[in-house]
């Protein structure tokens, strides 16, 4: 009979667990959904939008300029192969 007390102990944690973490979630989307609203609700939120747009862009830039090195440009290095096809001093 201890065993089945035991088991049925661990049986009621989980679901006394499983029951929390529910309402948790539940908590945290309701919180997230009346901020939405808010959001939803401005009447900038165009221009909140256009903001956000330009400053991950910005974040992007830094952590690309970080990261990888800067392209050479086509036409500066089409300019260079030219010049070195015309000068004779490098064999083209």
């Amino acid at each position: 009979m201890a065993e089945q007390d035991r088991v049925g102990s661990v049986v009621r944690d989980a679901v006394r667990l499983a029951a929390g973490l529910a309402d948790l979630g539940l908590e945290v989307a309701e919180g997230a959904v009346r901020r939405a609203r808010g959001v939803l609700g401005r009447s900038d939120l165009p221009e909140m939008a256009a903001d956000l747009h330009r400053e991950v862009k910005a974040h992007g830039d830094v952590v690309l300029d970080r990261v990888a090195p800067p392209a050479e440009a086509h036409m500066e290095a089409l300019a260079r192969r030219a010049a070195a096809a015309q000068d004779p001093a490098t064999g083209g």
